[in-house]
């Protein structure tokens, strides 16, 4: 049922191996080449890893970007907020909730009510370093 979006994923995957880099500077294009991940689309997630002070970029002809923060001070919820639009597990607990045909006769809303709460637990009990 929940399932992590690519874009998450790539964050991981950036996050770790420039964790791995040991403080070196890190290139978008190193690690899209090295994991066949889309360019454009891991430096959009970069640049919004930069914006919330989670990299830096360094700017250059031998620019690229190296951690701001530890991994293990970025709960993994703050990092999937930050590149999913939704930690919804279902449409009906979107924002736009009013878009369910069902809702005033739903029988699994209270359920699903509780399993979103423990999602989102498990984002916030878990931390970036867990998955890298």
């Amino acid at each position: 049922m929940v399932r992590f979006s690519k874009k998450l994923e790539y964050s991981l995957i950036a996050l770790r191996h420039i964790s791995v880099s040991e403080n070196e500077i890190t290139r978008v294009r190193d690690i899209s080449e090295k994991y066949n991940i889309p360019h454009d689309l891991l430096a959009k997630i970069m640049q919004k890893l930069k914006k919330e002070n989670i990299l830096e970029s360094v700017q250059g002809i031998n620019g690229g970007y190296r951690l701001l923060k530890k991994l293990s001070d970025i709960p993994l919820l703050d990092l999937y907020n930050l590149v999913e639009s939704s930690t919804s597990i279902v449409e009906c607990m979107h924002d736009d909730a009013n878009a369910c045909y069902v809702s005033d006769n739903c029988t699994i809303k209270d359920p699903l009510a509780k399993m979103q709460s423990e999602f989102e637990s498990i984002l916030k009990s878990k931390m970036v370093s867990d998955f890298v």
